[in-house]
């Protein structure tokens, strides 16, 4: 080794390297100190665990969430499987075979590992494989031509303009409603809904700015910025929903004035770990302190249940009885009502008599015989929502613009997507109806001289071929 370059790779002799001839031994060595004079590492005998483990320390600007995931799949899968292995002599068969492994292993994991989870775990090893290619520590990516699992990401299929019009209205009679009717008007995510300020709040101009969200990784809250420069943007806002978000300051105001000097956002950490002191936030606590994202999703499940709901079935109730008991009553119990379990319809039962139990209970009388077996956890109800997770409302805002023709470039910009491709990549099924609505548009914009046939369906013409 030259000693100019000793003090980046330090003294190396290989032994019992095999070389044919020593011109062959001479022409590989010029190679390898061509590699290493151009910023080539020396690898040495640094494993690829090692080399994963070096280079999550290194990432120094990850989401908490991609963080943890990025250790999760290094932990769990890559260096149980591909940790021993050199570095410099990974390839593509020590990957397939990993991911084999994976695949053959998953029934027997606590967390099932499908073609979904292998597809994630692969990018996090493409990633951290790129990142020693540009730092010249490999030649290529060997994870670059590894065929994975063939899988079909589930198409989002979320509440349609009606179902979000009723969970609105359901929301309406709770505190924090307008932070449900901005999400789901608005596409806000949840941590940016819960991160939300009012000094971010154009009301002349009807537009809110998003600055910061509120995250929550392994127990711990953040203060973070959206996770690209397009997340940092001004959502234009509706008359409506501006109106909705004044009596909501209202309402926070008379809490606040209740709260008197203790009323207080809370101090989480931001992207660097320094205290960040929040104030002005829109949505929080009764006491001021910030939202704990997870809770405004289980509030949203809570809001969603109850519509359309009369009651909850309380006790089992074998098929032939006469009553069954349930428990609260949103509604007067005296009509026929649908029996859902799981959401699912399963029958009907009409009631004639309600008649109240110790607590918020109550026993309901059947006008005939109970037609099948009831169990506790049913619901009587009709017309429920089905269930949706709370980030299925920014999917039907994105639904909803579409499907009103809104351009996909404008609904991406304000969803906050960083390109027009995610957008139509996530909701590219949601798109038939307008495309259907362009082919039209374009087909009566030519003036043509034929005769119009718009009124002919297939049905038409077969039988006006018939005719002939």
């Amino acid at each position: 080794m030259p000693d100019e370059l000793v003090p980046l790779v330090g003294k190396t002799q290989l032994r019992g390297s095999g070389f044919a001839s020593e011109e062959a031994a001479k022409q590989d060595a010029e190679t390898q100190l061509s590699k290493v004079r151009a910023g080539r590492k020396h690898l040495g005998t640094l494993t690829t665990g090692d080399y994963l483990d070096q280079w999550l320390a290194g990432k120094r600007r990850l989401r908490p969430t991609t963080r943890r995931s990025y250790e999760t799949h290094i932990r769990i899968y890559l260096r149980p499987l591909l940790g021993s292995v050199p570095l410099a002599g990974l390839d593509k068969t020590h990957i397939d075979a990993a991911y084999r492994r994976i695949e053959a292993d998953g029934a027997n994991r606590a967390r099932a590992a499908g073609p979904a989870t292998i597809a994630r775990i692969h990018a996090t090893l493409r990633a951290a494989l790129n990142d020693a290619v540009r730092n010249r520590r490999l030649d290529f990516n060997p994870a670059a031509g590894v065929e994975l699992p063939e899988h079909e990401a589930s198409e989002v299929e979320p509440w349609d303009a009606r179902d979000v019009g009723r969970f609105l209205d359901e929301a309406a009679k709770d505190r924090l409603g307008p932070m449900y009717e901005l999400m789901a008007l608005a596409g806000l995510r949840r941590g940016e809904a819960c991160g939300a300020t009012w000094d971010g709040l154009d009301e002349t101009a009807g537009v809110l700015v998003i600055r910061q969200q509120i995250v929550e990784y392994g127990g711990t809250f953040a203060v973070w910025p959206p996770k690209t420069k397009s997340g940092r943007r001004k959502v234009d806002l509706d008359a409506t929903l501006l109106g909705s978000l004044a009596l909501h300051r209202l309402a926070q105001d008379a809490e606040r004035a209740v709260a008197g000097g203790s009323w207080d956002n809370g101090i989480l950490s931001n992207q660097h770990g320094k205290p960040v002191a929040l104030s002005g936030l829109i949505f929080t606590k009764p006491d001021g302190r910030h939202l704990d994202p997870q809770y405004v999703s289980n509030h949203m499940q809570i809001i969603a249940r109850n519509v359309g709901l009369c009651c909850t079935i309380s006790a089992d109730a074998p098929a032939g009885a006469l009553t069954i008991d349930v428990g609260r009553r949103h509604v007067a119990p005296e009509r026929t009502w649908t029996v859902y379990r799981d959401r699912e319809p399963v029958g009907q039962v009409t009631v004639t008599r309600c008649a109240r139990r110790r607590g918020a209970g109550a026993t309901l009388t059947l006008t005939g015989r109970l037609g099948l077996d009831l169990r506790k956890g049913d619901e009587l109800g009709e017309d429920l929502l089905s269930r949706r997770r709370l980030h299925d409302l920014r999917h039907s805002s994105a639904s909803i613009q579409l499907d009103q023709g809104i351009d996909l470039t404008l609904v991406s910009k304000r969803l906050g997507h960083s390109s027009t491709t995610i957008t139509g990549t996530l909701y590219a099924h949601l798109l038939r109806s307008t495309g259907q609505r362009a082919a039209e548009t374009v087909a009566n914009a030519i003036p043509r001289r034929l005769q119009d046939h718009a009124h002919l369906t297939p049905t038409t013409i077969t039988n006006e071929k018939g005719r002939l």
